[in-house]
């Protein structure tokens, strides 16, 4: 075990009314290797210490015109000298003098006659602690220098990431509306042409097929264009919307569902962060990707409830044919799981939806049971006790 560092060189100033303790103090003291002062009142000591601050002040309490606990009282009340130790010297045996210096901020008291190498040994003692707080004084300091250096880093690569959105995300619009144009007429012009077809299976056929991709490209570009004002509402969150709003919505746009709901009170009061749009995007895809991993594509069993401030949404699946792994990373952007699974048909829609709720604050996870069993749990921020702006019913 390391043992404390020896202090060397100290400044003691040693405060006595009378001149053989002094003598005696200062001897010792100096064999020792410190630089020792001596002053014969309360009022030098002060005076002293102030003019050039010592390391450790060895005090004696009687002492004519201002005592000793009047000196340590005053050398406490200063911001300059009130981290020196005081170490009092005296002749008063009672416990009460120790409690009253020991109250006005001594380290320590010994008694007169006194052991030398008592004092000695308290004075060393007193003199390593100083030495060990000042050094962490100092390592304190250098780390809270080295935090607000790493936090003013934090905050200029936090702003340049939000500007750096802000662009992606302003060029991410402008590429959109130039694609946009282009693949309309493109798209008109294929229809024109299945339209001057004459009418045949092989016709119907390739019209279905250009009625799905057509679904699947405007999709695309809209899906595009949510991630968008997700990123923007990441920065400035602002907008709430209702709950029952949200779920209204999304029921009414999938007319061909039931969803038995638990928990439905949950759903019919409070408000969630994010915007009406982007809350019923993300929700109606949640429950359209239950709909495919689910045996009866009609029916949907939704259970709510409350996790601190979230709202959790649960969706029961049985025709989850996904491993665990493919599970876990099922809402990845490059992931190829989504295009061999069941979930096709929705594209980049499952992707959207998770970075939709992630944006808002909350999640979007998969998960993988025994068989083919498994849940989708949807978490969104609740602000409860706000009511529903519209009086939307469930």
């Amino acid at each position: 075990m390391n043992s404390l560092p020896k202090p060397t060189g100290n400044r003691i100033l040693v405060v006595d009314d009378l001149p053989a303790n002094v003598q005696l103090l200062v001897r010792m003291l100096a064999v020792r290797g410190h630089r020792p002062e001596s002053v014969n009142s309360g009022a030098e000591a002060l005076v002293a210490a102030r003019l050039n601050p010592p390391d450790l002040i060895l005090l004696d309490i009687n002492m004519p015109g201002m005592d000793g606990f009047e000196v340590c009282k005053q050398l406490k009340a200063d911001a300059q000298l009130r981290d020196i130790p005081v170490l009092f010297v005296s002749a008063v045996h009672e416990s009460v003098n120790k409690v009253k210096a020991f109250g006005l901020g001594a380290v320590d008291y010994v008694t007169k006659p006194f052991q030398l190498e008592e004092v000695f040994a308290r004075v060393e003692t007193h003199l390593q602690l100083r030495q060990l707080r000042q050094q962490l004084a100092t390592h304190n300091r250098q780390l809270e220098q080295v935090v607000a250096e790493r936090t003013q880093e934090l905050e200029t690569a936090y702003r340049d990431v939000q500007e750096l959105s802000r662009i992606q995300g302003e060029f991410l619009s402008m590429i959109l509306h130039e694609m946009r144009t282009p693949a309309h007429g493109l798209l008109g012009l294929i229809q024109l042409l299945l339209l001057l077809c004459p009418a045949s299976s092989r016709r119907t056929r390739y019209s279905e097929m250009f009625a799905q991709t057509q679904g699947r490209l405007i999709g695309l570009f809209e899906d595009v264009s949510l991630i968008g004002q997700v990123d923007a509402y990441a920065r400035e969150r602002t907008l709430t919307c209702s709950c029952a709003d949200v779920f209204a919505q999304v029921l009414a746009e999938l007319p061909g569902v039931l969803v038995s709901l638990v928990g439905v009170e949950l759903l019919r009061t409070g408000e969630t962060d994010g915007s009406l749009a982007l809350c019923v995007r993300a929700l109606k895809t949640t429950m359209q990707l239950a709909q495919v991993f689910s045996l009866d594509k009609q029916v949907l069993r939704l259970d709510a409830r409350m996790e601190g401030p979230y709202l959790c949404l649960t969706l029961e699946l049985d025709s989850l044919s996904l491993s665990d792994a493919q599970a876990h990373g099922f809402f990845a952007i490059a992931t190829t799981v989504r295009a061999a699974s069941e979930a096709e048909s929705l594209g980049l829609a499952p992707a959207v939806a998770h970075h939709i709720l992630r944006g808002l604050g909350g999640d979007l996870t998969l998960v993988k049971e025994t068989g083919n069993r498994g849940s989708l749990q949807a978490r969104l921020k609740r602000r409860v006790g706000a009511q529903a702006a519209s009086g939307a019913t469930l």
